[in-house]
């Protein structure tokens, strides 16, 4: 019986609800755009845009404010040897093999899958 009643009430509250939810509100609200700026097509919404110099190259980039890298953050020299991954080569030369990923980053166009020997990479100051 409980089950029933309950059953019931679930049934006759879904109903009604909808009912409810479309009715208009009592009060109509209304926005005030006084205060916002008001643009136009021919008028640009800020001065403040400087045009790209696509001539310059990615390596010539200078951001504002950002200092270049220093040595320290661009690494160090390492010469390639027989058997070197680059495993290895952070075990060896930084005391970890887990900073690989170090070396991997400093060096986005080498395949680390086909280190040569005599080849030269960047690896990160210890």
């Amino acid at each position: 019986m409980r089950t029933f009643l309950l059953l019931a009430l679930v049934v006759l509250g879904a109903l009604l609800l909808p009912a409810g939810c479309n009715k208009p509100p009592n009060q109509s609200v209304e926005m005030s755009t006084d205060s916002d700026p008001q643009y136009t097509r021919d008028q640009p919404m800020s001065t403040d845009i400087q045009p790209v110099d696509e001539g310059a190259g990615e390596d010539s980039y200078d951001a504002p404010g950002v200092p270049p890298l220093s040595q320290a953050a661009q690494g160090r020299a390492y010469v390639v040897q027989k058997g070197d991954t680059y495993w290895k080569i952070a075990a060896t030369q930084l005391g970890n093999g887990h900073r690989w990923k170090e070396i991997e980053a400093l060096n986005p166009n080498v395949n680390m899958n086909a280190l040569k020997v005599g080849q030269t990479i960047r690896i990160p100051a210890k």
